[in-house]
């Protein structure tokens, strides 16, 4: 009998053969498990588009069951919605916190915590996926970071950075957070030395996960498509000459 993961990776990959979403396999790390961090890459994550927002969905950070069903659901609604496929190119970490899903919360690494990690990369002993998790989000560079956890109220949007018009049109509140969270991490200093990504964290009951998306749409929608500075910075590296990159190196 597959554990809790397991059986997210099999709904995952359900909704995958059941859409149109040409979601590429990848793994964003390991477990000290050695379970596979699976993440599904849009075909437009690296793309330079002006006419999609590049969205990166982290959920269940926590290792709850509740969180893993509220990712579910969000990345359902998407692959079931042909105005949101056309105007985000979501890619999706299902689950940061595959040990402690597959142990009922428990005895997982804390991805939820510890960011900027520091130190450890390789082979960490006690938490590598806070790391993995780390470089993954950081050198994909998408726009936006959305994480999402399951709560029993309808919505609560929460923004790390700087507010605006999205912010705003969501009745979006600042993460207060205690220090050391992924998405304020993220959108502080220089992570991974190449510029900041914006987060939203989004606490929803399952149902109402697909008007939620919606939402958030149209409210990037009003702003157009604009770049995170790590995505920016990893443009401005791919630009850059033979000359000038053997001078970097």
């Amino acid at each position: 009998m597959p554990n809790e993961y397991e059986g997210l990776l099999n709904e995952v990959e359900a909704i995958r053969s059941q859409t149109r979403v040409p979601w590429a396999d990848d793994g964003a790390g390991v477990t000290r498990a050695d379970a596979r961090i699976a993440a599904l890459v849009h075909p437009d994550a690296y793309a330079d588009s002006a006419d999609r927002h590049r969205i990166l969905l982290v959920g269940c950070l926590s290792g709850a069951s509740e969180d893993a069903a509220a990712s579910l659901a969000v990345l359902d609604a998407y692959a079931r919605s042909r105005r949101l496929r056309n105007r985000i190119a979501l890619s999706a970490i299902p689950c940061g916190n595959p040990d402690g899903l597959a142990n009922g919360g428990a005895d997982g690494g804390k991805a939820s915590a510890g960011y900027p990690p520091e130190g450890g990369f390789f082979n960490h002993e006690t938490d590598p996926e806070s790391r993995y998790l780390w470089r993954y989000v950081g050198f994909m560079a998408p726009d936006l970071v959305l994480e999402v956890r399951a709560g029993d109220a309808e919505r609560e949007w929460r923004y790390s950075g700087t507010p605006n018009s999205s912010t705003a049109a969501l009745g979006a509140s600042e993460i207060d957070d205690a220090p050391g969270g992924l998405l304020p991490a993220l959108a502080s200093g220089v992570p991974n030395d190449l510029g900041r990504i914006p987060g939203l964290r989004l606490t929803v009951s399952p149902d109402a996960a697909g008007g939620e998306l919606t939402r958030l749409a149209r409210a990037l929608d009003a702003r157009g498509v604009e770049k995170s500075p790590a995505r920016a910075a990893l443009d401005d590296r791919r630009g850059r000459s033979p000359l000038n990159a053997a001078s970097a190196l």
